[in-house]
């Protein structure tokens, strides 16, 4: 009965993508009227899916049938639109509307308005093919095309020759991701014989149960695919071409950061059940994802560009977001991949008044020593009680989540290193407000980790458990008790010879970018 309120969302997108064969010299002519279709096509997309869903979820006749099931029953369709699609498609669509919005004043003018429109309609309309996909060949495609819409988007300047040459290396780095891609899926089509994603999902979620072997077609799909979602998130080694993109117009920067990088996380979120068939796949996943994660929190505090640290700010929240999957931790990925889009859109669009913003605080870090051991001690223990508080309060037991624990004490982490701060001004007010804050940040996290599991827990095939490996455990745990000294060492060592070798290389990324660059030497110089 609600099969057409499924297909109704793909309209639009299908239109947008459709804007892929309007030539540059009828959207130059008619540039006003046609970003103004563009405009309204997105803002359409933005309400079309909130009736869809409301409707889905007020009328209960309309409850839809493409949750992926349990059993054997299976009900195959192209279109997968269930609570974790729904809620990522609304969030494309939302900041594709933002973005384009935001573009009709910033590209005024432009000679290049008409082309950006139309690929950043194929774009958003790609992405939302892909996020709602239920067949292996649709997620493809959509995928590929997602690439090669933002690929154009990034090479609009041909005056800029760095954006060109790091859009054409990272054009080259996702054609690995593709044939990744694309290698995966042919694995899974021959051993389920099947290309709908419900059918293999089930059949995943019955082999899950049997104490068999892993048979090697999946355990190589899966790795095909841990490579595709690696390279598509930005994650080491293939991160270097983000930071070199910033001259690129800053609408496109925001759609980027905020949108397409994440797709590498839905990637391993909506395959979770292929994932969780050989779990050494996802404590490679975390180890990468913590090590990225690492390294770009290291070199964006060398960098004194507030564009390149909003870049290296995206790397290490993707390394962070990839470490959350490897540990099984779908919610709580979900919620960072939500959270941090609407973020990074918002500190792109604003980049102008971030600038003024850093340039007030310059000043506001001089008073700042390094904390003593029992004010350090006092910041973990005040964020430990008040994350245990929240949790008593809420119910939730981080011990019976998948990651709970880990990613419970990184916020903990978190949360003290700011209190610490707060200590320094020597205004027991203002750690007060801290700490009330801090309260504040738990209750909300763990608020929308229990919204999120309520709406895409069914969407998840199976469900997950905590990890058991100690060896990851505690190499998660040495990463970041190691970024928390650092940050704690670095202003008593500034003057000393380690730190301003370790500023040096940090500040040039560790000459990655000239690694990568050597690898893809033709590519980038196109």
């Amino acid at each position: 009965m609600s099969d057409w309120l499924n297909y109704l969302p793909m309209l639009i997108p299908t239109a947008l993508v459709a804007a892929v064969l309007v030539p540059d010299s009828l959207t130059r002519r008619h540039v006003v009227s046609w970003r103004q279709w563009i405009n309204v096509a997105v803002a359409s997309q933005v309400a079309v899916l909130l009736i869809v869903f409301a409707i889905r979820w007020l009328i209960p006749s309309f409850h839809s049938t493409a949750e992926v099931p349990s059993s054997n029953l299976v009900v195959a369709s192209p279109v997968l639109l269930d609570g974790l699609s729904g809620l990522m498609l609304l969030l494309v669509a939302f900041i594709g509307w933002v973005t384009c919005q935001y573009s009709i004043e910033y590209l005024d003018g432009s000679p290049d308005q008409g082309r950006y429109y139309r690929f950043s309609a194929v774009t958003i309309g790609a992405v939302s093919w892909m996020m709602m996909s239920g067949h292996l060949a649709v997620f493809a495609a959509a995928w590929i095309a997602m690439n090669l819409g933002l690929h154009q988007l990034l090479v609009l300047n041909p005056e800029q020759p760095g954006a060109r040459r790091a859009a054409w290396t990272k054009f080259a780095i996702n054609r690995v991701g593709d044939a990744a891609l694309i290698a995966g899926f042919g694995l899974l089509f021959v051993h389920f014989d099947s290309p709908y994603l419900q059918d293999i999902f089930a059949s995943a979620v019955n082999m899950s149960g049997d104490a068999q072997s892993v048979p090697s077609t999946l355990v190589a799909a899966g790795a095909f695919l841990l490579i595709a979602a690696i390279i598509q998130s930005v994650q080491f080694p293939f991160h270097t071409w983000l930071p070199e993109t910033l001259n690129s117009p800053t609408p496109v920067s925001a759609l980027m950061h905020a949108g397409i990088v994440n797709a590498g996380g839905y990637l391993v979120i909506r395959f979770s059940p292929i994932f969780e068939l050989f779990p050494t796949n996802l404590h490679v996943l975390a180890i990468i994802g913590l090590f990225t994660t690492v390294m770009a929190v290291v070199v964006m505090m060398t960098q004194t560009s507030v564009k390149k640290s909003l870049a290296y700010s995206t790397i290490a929240q993707m390394g962070f977001m990839m470490l959350q999957c490897g540990l099984g931790a779908y919610i709580a990925a979900t919620v960072h991949i939500v959270a941090h889009s609407l973020y990074k859109a918002n500190s792109f669009l604003r980049s102008g008044s971030v600038v003024s913003d850093a340039k007030a605080m310059a000043g506001a870090n001089e008073w700042k020593q390094p904390l003593k051991w029992y004010e350090t001690a006092f910041a973990i223990t005040t964020s430990c009680i008040l994350f245990a508080i929240v949790s008593i309060l809420l119910n939730v037991s981080p011990n019976e989540k998948a990651g709970g624990l880990i990613l419970g004490g990184i916020l903990c982490l978190a949360l003290s290193h700011w209190i610490g701060e707060a200590m320094q001004s020597g205004s027991q007010w203002l750690v007060a407000q801290c700490t009330a804050i801090s309260g504040l940040i738990c209750l909300l996290y763990v608020g929308c980790f229990l919204a999120t599991d309520a709406l895409i827990a069914s969407s998840l095939p199976s469900p997950t458990t905590p990890t058991n490996n100690i060896v990851v455990t505690f190499t998660i745990a040495a990463g970041f008790l190691g970024l928390l000294i650092l940050q704690l060492r670095i202003r008593s060592a500034s003057d000393s010879a380690w730190f301003q070798t370790l500023q040096v290389h940090a500040s040039n990324g560790f000459y990655l970018d000239h690694c990568i660059r050597r690898v893809f030497r033709g590519s980038a110089s196109a």
